[in-house]
């Protein structure tokens, strides 16, 4: 029915169609797997932030165009959200398999996170009334979903049990307001919703020494502390003195975690940044205060209050959002005391971009703190999310697997000074260094996604209309065959006529 180059041409395009839809449908888990295995990492978190979901203002700005746009960004976010926390494979380590090669171990068990976080502004604005508060917190559980909330599912082969990952909701000043115009019936509405604004959420260090000898000595087993804290109650006055009160009376609370326990290990999980000087994020260091000095708007945290969390929370690793380009942070101390290391009180802190950093700077500063701000998960911002995982570090991990082949049981720690590899971050808890590695990972534009959808259903459609042609080709055929007999017929009454005429 077509001619040869127009076949030639369909068929090309429902080839780069189906490519480039498989490519939609499966490029997170392609390009961004986990570094490092399940029995490897003892912390798997997913990281995304500023989702900023919008709702009736929207519609009432930009009318029809804007369900159809609100339904995109709904099934856009649920895509990546699903992808990105769903066990997974490294592609690599199924090649083995694929090539028949035994000498090489692979681990066929997925990679699944043990939590998943979004670092704040959940949805577009606090000045929602509460039945489009009511609305938006529907879509978001639809898309956003809480595994606690998902039936168990069976643990893999060869696994005693399955993990639920632990879902962490922070809030940012679209959800609750800047100091300005924060509120007690604000805070109260988002904490029923997602739980509460601050909060210690702890994981044990596993010790494979410890838990190989049945160690019982008094000593208690280190810790990982992920410390969730409000920031937008930081920095003041604020419209509610008395929530900035609580929120650093939290913060006081958190700080004392390292006083009692030194061995134990923090990673602060806020919305807001830490302060850095212009030119190292996109947003520079800014904050506008209303005429009674509360805060209207904010980039970072004051120079004060970052100094005061890096001094005496101690946190060993920052995620934050805020800043929807995202940036990759360190913070190093300039001012230690070589006599007392870990006196931190006094300590004076700069914020250099990581990639600006060799290996070599890095070794010369064990003092340090990285900070991650999350890109948005925004389609304008190319729907970006983080792998966050944690692991004891191969020397200890190294000195484990020799006492277990002298052994045959697992005993080891391991210390040393602080590395970094990439984006790995090694921190020295004491017995035994932990690594940190982050990876952004990135999902495509709005524009590029409609693309695809749009040459899907061009192809969809050309398909089904040269389909319904074929369909219909036998019943137009004997149409027209009909039409040619009727036509003949019609032509030999005629030549009979003009015969009978003549004679």
């Amino acid at each position: 029915m077509l001619a040869r180059p127009l076949q030639i041409i369909l068929w090309v395009a429902t080839g780069a169609a189906i490519a480039c839809t498989l490519a939609l449908y499966n490029h997170a888990r392609i390009t961004c797997p986990w570094k490092w295995s399940s029995r490897e990492s003892f912390l798997r978190m997913v990281v995304f932030a500023d989702p900023q979901m919008e709702g009736d203002a929207k519609i009432a700005r930009l009318g029809k165009r804007a369900i159809v746009d609100l339904a995109f960004n709904d099934a856009y976010m649920r895509h990546i959200y699903k992808a990105m926390t769903g066990p997974s494979w490294s592609p690599l380590s199924m090649l083995p398999t694929v090539f028949g090669s035994a000498a090489v171990k692979v681990d066929h068990q997925p990679t699944a996170p043990t939590h998943i976080s979004i670092l704040g502004d959940l949805f577009s604005s606090q000045w929602i009334d509460d039945q489009e508060f009511d609305v938006r917190l529907s879509r978001y559980r639809s898309i956003f979903v809480d595994p606690a909330s998902l039936p168990p599912l069976p643990p893999p082969q060869e696994q005693e049990s399955s993990s639920v990952p632990v879902l962490i909701n922070i809030t940012g000043n679209h959800d609750i307001g800047y100091g300005y115009d924060i509120s007690q019936s604000r805070l109260d509405r988002w904490e029923q919703a997602f739980g509460r604004s601050n909060f210690i959420h702890t994981v044990a260090i596993p010790d494979p020494s410890r838990e190989a000898s049945e160690d019982t000595s008094p000593e208690p087993q280190q810790q990982l502390h992920l410390v969730i804290l409000n920031t937008m109650l930081l920095d003041g006055p604020s419209s509610d003195e008395n929530l900035r009160a609580q929120t650093w009376q939290f913060v006081g609370d958190a700080a004392k975690i390292k006083e009692r326990h030194p061995r134990d290990k923090i990673v602060l999980l806020t919305h807001i940044p830490f302060h850095k000087e212009k030119g190292i994020c996109v947003d520079p260091p800014d904050i506008r205060t209303h005429w009674d000095s509360t805060i209207i708007e904010q980039t970072m945290l004051s120079p004060n209050t970052t100094t005061w969390l890096l001094n005496h929370l101690r946190p060993d690793f920052v995620l934050n959002g805020h800043d929807h380009y995202g940036c990759d942070v360190t913070h190093i101390r300039v001012n230690a005391d070589p006599q007392d290391p870990q006196d931190h009180a006094a300590s004076l802190w700069v914020a250099y971009d990581t990639a600006s950093l060799s290996q070599q700077d890095l070794a010369s500063k064990p003092a340090r703190v990285r900070e991650i701000t999350q890109r948005s998960m925004m389609a304008e911002f190319g729907g970006y999310s983080g792998l966050f995982e944690i692991r004891q570090s191969s020397k200890a991990r190294h000195h484990h697997q020799e006492e277990e082949e002298k052994t045959e049981v697992g005993t080891g720690t391991g210390t040393g000074t602080g590395t970094r590899s990439g984006t790995e971050t090694r921190i020295d808890t004491g017995t035994a260094e932990l690594e940190f590695h982050y990876r952004a990972c990135a999902f495509y534009t709005d524009i590029t996604v409609w693309t695809v959808i749009i040459t899907d259903l061009v192809v969809a459609a050309t398909w089904s209309l040269l389909g319904l042609a074929l369909t219909l080709q036998p019943l137009w055929n004997a149409i027209l065959l009909r039409q040619r007999l009727r036509d003949r017929r019609m032509g030999m009454g005629d030549s009979l006529d003009k015969k009978q005429k003549l004679l």
